[in-house]
């Protein structure tokens, strides 16, 4: 019968014992703290924006789970970014109508009035074009009216180079790869709102199948 080599003991890597003994772990914190947790929301409650991902946070930092907590305290800060952003364009939107109603003449909605306006707010900086990132001026964006597509939630300032890529090759330069003209061509609020949709959804259903 062979027999094992005599010498020091050696430690052998056992994922599964890990793997238990974090279960262990979990379990005696939650034991020991779980009447201190205000508890996780339910599937439909963690996607509600601010509430559900500040719930799940205060829950994951109260057992102990300071990744979770840092990923959905990330995803709160999101929706409180986006809410500011919408509430901004809504009092933009409100003040215009009230403008038009009180009497005072309609402004153009073309692009070249639009354009102008938006340089003369300081909108678009001296030196840069205004870049339409969601809805085109032509293609498909031909059957949007002016004033939806030029407004300006939907217009990015870009410089001519940058602007000039991001639809075509502008001298040497080719045209810029679908992840360039997402990160040159999307505004910071598209980026967070692109990253809150898919992370609500995953942190919902990593908090249900953690209960299940």
């Amino acid at each position: 019968m062979a027999r094992m080599p005599t010498g020091q003991p050696r430690s052998v890597p056992d994922a599964e014992g890990e793997a238990y003994d974090e279960m262990l772990r979990k379990e005696r914190f939650e034991r020991d703290h779980g009447e201190q947790s205000v508890g996780h929301p339910g599937f439909a409650e963690s996607l509600i924006p601010v509430w559900g991902s500040g719930r799940e946070a205060i829950a994951d930092f109260q057992e102990g789970d300071y990744a979770g907590a840092l990923l959905n305290g990330g995803l709160a800060a999101s929706d409180v970014f986006l809410a500011g952003a919408a509430a901004k364009t809504a009092v933009k939107v409100a003040s215009k109508a009230v403008a038009t109603g009180s009497g005072k003449r309609a402004l153009s909605t073309t692009w070249n009035a639009t354009r102008k306006r938006m340089q003369r707010e300081g909108y678009i900086p001296s030196g840069q074009q205004g870049h339409h990132w969601f809805i085109p001026q032509n293609g498909w964006g031909k059957q949007v009216p002016e004033a939806v597509k030029n407004s300006h939630w939907n217009v990015m300032p870009r410089p001519p180079e940058v602007h000039g890529r991001l639809h075509h090759r502008v001298g040497d330069q080719p045209r810029y790869n679908v992840a360039e003209r997402y990160m040159y061509g999307t505004p910071t609020t598209a980026k967070v709102a692109t990253s809150a949709a898919v992370g609500h959804p995953a942190g919902a259903a990593k908090a249900q199948s953690e209960r299940d």
